[in-house]
């Protein structure tokens, strides 16, 4: 019982020979399982890959963000020196109309930026026109 085979006969196209092919059955479901098994394989690695082409076809949008976004921090970063350079200028025509110097208890005749923090003449911190915090910041 244990010596069981299967026979195949292979009859080639006009070919009058034919040829026979001997397999035990125990070789035979080794074959299956390992073709099986191959199969499974097959799958996991498909279906991981699948997830991994998937997250690669967002790349070029992702990319694109990134050049917007870029663009879009490069002109914050240009207001951010034309609005110093306003201030700068108003600052100096402030100074030339001598609006530093206005009577006391008057309206000033032109405002400061940032109005003085308790009477000291601190103006503070300049205000920040940042782009993106760091990190863990």
């Amino acid at each position: 019982m244990h010596d069981r085979r299967m026979t195949f006969i292979l009859v080639p196209h006009e070919d009058v020979e034919t040829r026979s092919v001997t397999v035990s059955y125990r070789r035979l479901k080794a074959l299956l399982a390992a073709a099986v098994l191959l199969v499974l394989i097959f799958l996991v690695m498909a279906s991981t890959w699948w997830y991994v082409a998937s997250q690669a076809a967002r790349v070029r949008g992702l990319e694109a963000e990134v050049r917007r976004l870029e663009s879009e921090r490069a002109r914050v970063a240009e207001l951010a020196r034309t609005l110093q350079d306003v201030e700068a200028q108003y600052e100096r025509v402030r100074q030339m109309l001598g609006a530093d110097g206005a009577v006391k208890g008057k309206e000033p005749i032109l405002p400061p930026l940032v109005p003085e923090a308790t009477g000291a003449g601190d103006r503070g911190p300049a205000p920040s026109v940042g782009l993106l915090p760091a990190p863990g910041s």
